[in-house]
């Protein structure tokens, strides 16, 4: 028989079984998920609770592709041109995680690619601020060794 929404509590109670939240059954059943969480307080079945999310370093990895020359291409979304993925709700960059995991800190200022390719993300081939300002006064600083 249908609940003050429509929605068979029969149909409710299989999913609520599977595992499945609150909200879930709601868009899934188009039924107020206020009445799903009171079936389940009704059979004493716990609170849904969210699996773990995967690591930030599996889903960018995920998302790139091996490329010839130890490069990485990156085959997720781009905003504002830029290589990015949204982890726990946050907008990340996709080459600030790729430093983070080829260098094992956090990045200062921009990360961009050292190896010449615009598109590249493999970790190895990262620079932040610090490396390319290092890299640009190498030559300075050594012109007359040798």
């Amino acid at each position: 028989m249908p609940g003050p929404h429509g929605v068979p509590r029969a149909d409710i109670i299989p999913l609520l079984h599977e595992g499945l939240s609150d909200r879930a059954i709601g868009r899934t059943l188009h039924t107020n998920p206020k009445r799903v969480g009171q079936i389940r307080r009704e059979l004493g079945l716990p609170q849904y609770e969210a699996p773990p999310a995967a690591p930030i370093e599996e889903k960018w990895a995920s998302r790139t592709t091996t490329v010839s020359g130890g490069h990485m291409r990156w085959t997720g979304t781009h905003r504002s041109g830029m290589p990015h993925l949204v982890w726990q709700q946050r907008s990340v960059s996709a080459r600030r995680i790729a430093f983070q995991i080829g260098h094992g800190r956090e990045p200062v200022g921009r990360v961009l690619p050292g190896c010449g390719h615009s598109w590249c993300v493999a970790p190895e081939h990262t620079t932040d601020q610090p490396m390319r300002h290092a890299d640009a006064l190498f030559p300075q600083i050594f012109r007359n060794a040798a």
